[in-house]
């Protein structure tokens, strides 16, 4: 019976120590992910972006330049290339005639064109929750196996004071779809080779 008890126990640390490990190497890949991105963020200014938009009745996305942007506009899209010439960010952003809401669904991609994060940001008034705008962020990790490994969700006023989630109403929530990797992304939203 002793040796019964010795075994059951010698092989729960052996689980707990597994499933630690598990987590500290998650953790540890999620700390680098968040790296990652924030580098690609300090990278993002209005001269490192190239700016391209989806225009009602066209299948081709029209380039902008010099900030002259083209009439009934459905999507906006800015691409940033690293010293490589490799795309590693795209962020994708709904036309609002509006001003009632404003989102971007930014994708960030690594060296091979796999998807490693994915932000989503939705300011929206009209919600119940607040006066002014509600202001929604939301950002997953991926590991190369495109396996969500951490993720973030905030929502705020426009002051950066928390709001309660179920207080709010989401009229501008719409479905969008987070893209694995470059490829089929360039694919699914007509990116133009640059």
């Amino acid at each position: 019976m002793k040796a019964y008890i010795l075994f059951l126990t010698i092989l729960s640390i052996i689980v707990v120590s597994c499933t630690n490990s598990k987590q500290s190497n998650e953790n540890a890949a999620s700390k680098e992910l968040l790296k990652k991105k924030n580098n690609i963020d300090l990278m993002i200014t209005d001269s490192t972006l190239l700016v391209f938009v989806k225009v009602k009745g066209k299948n081709q996305l029209v380039p902008v330049i010099d900030r002259k942007y083209p009439q009934k506009i459905e999507t906006t899209f800015n691409i940033l290339k690293d010293k490589e010439d490799r795309i590693v960010f795209i962020s994708e952003m709904p036309y609002n005639e509006t001003s009632e809401w404003f989102i971007s669904y930014k994708s960030y991609f690594d060296e091979q064109g796999k998807l490693f994060a994915f932000q989503r940001l939705n300011n929206f008034l009209n919600n119940e929750c607040t006066h002014g705008a509600a202001m929604e962020n939301s950002i997953g990790y991926y590991n190369a196996e495109f396996k969500l490994i951490d993720s973030l969700y905030t929502i705020t006023d426009t002051y950066k004071k928390p709001l309660d989630k179920k207080a709010c109403k989401f009229p501008y929530n719409f479905k969008y779809t987070v893209i694995k990797d470059l490829k089929e992304y360039k694919t699914l939203k007509s990116i133009p080779s640059i």
